[in-house]
């Protein structure tokens, strides 16, 4: 084995390395398995604590600033939307000693799971979660201790396993991994959602390459810069999201923006693109170009990926 030390590259932060991550490294896709030895594991891991929150249907409004706050002050490990049955409601309340009422709250229509760690982190979302209570009259279901947050992941992300995905009457759009990284992801599910469109189905993705070839193959002798897409689409986390309307292909698309940032720049300013470009490659999202890829986008990253 031959080993160099070599700079690291600029789009390469501290916050990118964490266990269970992906960093693109000098063209090679790197997963994060566990820590290198145990003190580096004694040290990094007691500072970050782990904190699972569910945010019901009630605080739907609110998803994108909430997701804005937490990434902003936190490392975003995973997000999912879930189901709630009512028994499990009733079990979540219970786990978190959240009052028994508030059980039907989580249970009513689709409701957004997050994990997240930072240090000291329970006590800073308890901090964040009393803002948007007293300032919004929303509901946040959240751990409060280690012994909580393993209970609730173990329930939201293991046992809540089926997917929310309609497959009608939607499109598919993927935040991007640069303005996921760039903490863009917040205001862009807040500018979606404050446009009336319905988020149906809503997790975290970590694309291998062979994914995202499969993903993109359909654009593949459409966009001249498919194989840039491609390595951008691996390079780290990305969100995808179901998101119904009428028509929602083609209105969607109208809310993206041109595929061509500076062309957006210039037409729709106001557009996803717009506001969130950077290049052509780096274009903030991708949505489904046509009605008849929508359901088949939507179903290969809410039902094939696992």
């Amino acid at each position: 084995m031959f080993l160099k030390k070599s700079p690291c590259p600029a789009h390469i932060t501290r916050d990118d390395f964490y266990v269970g991550g992906k960093v693109l490294l000098y063209s090679r896709e790197l997963d994060i398995i566990d820590y290198g030895d145990s003190k580096t594991r004694d040290r990094l891991h007691h500072q970050a604590q782990h904190v699972t929150a569910v945010l019901p249907a009630s605080s739907y409004a609110s998803w994108g600033k909430i997701i804005d706050e937490v990434m902003h002050n936190f490392n975003l490990t995973q997000i999912r939307s879930v189901q709630i049955p009512p028994n499990t409601a009733d079990r979540i309340c219970r786990s978190i000693d959240d009052h028994a009422r508030k059980s039907i709250e989580l249970g009513e229509g689709v409701a957004l799971s997050l994990l997240f760690h930072g240090e000291n982190a329970f006590d800073r979302f308890a901090t964040i979660v009393g803002k948007f209570r007293d300032q919004q009259n929303v509901y946040i279901a959240y751990a409060k201790n280690g012994i909580q947050s393993s209970d609730l992941q173990e329930i939201v992300f293991n046992e809540l396993s089926s997917s929310t995905a309609t497959l009608d009457n939607c499109t598919c759009c993927i935040i991007k991994p640069h303005a996921v990284k760039a903490k863009n992801a917040g205001p862009i599910i807040d500018a979606i959602i404050s446009q009336g469109y319905e988020i149906s189905a809503m997790r975290t993705l970590l694309f291998e390459r062979v994914q995202a070839e499969e993903f993109l193959e359909v654009y593949k002798s459409v966009v001249p810069e498919y194989a840039d897409h491609v390595v951008q689409l691996c390079s780290g986390m990305s969100i995808a999201l179901e998101i119904r309307a009428q028509q929602a292909v083609e209105t969607f698309r109208v809310t993206a923006g041109p595929w061509d940032v500076d062309m957006a720049k210039e037409l729709r300013p106001d557009s996803l693109r717009g506001k969130f470009g950077q290049s052509r490659v780096l274009n903030a999202v991708h949505c489904t170009d046509l009605p008849d890829d929508a359901e088949l986008e939507c179903e290969y990253c809410f039902r094939l990926l696992q």
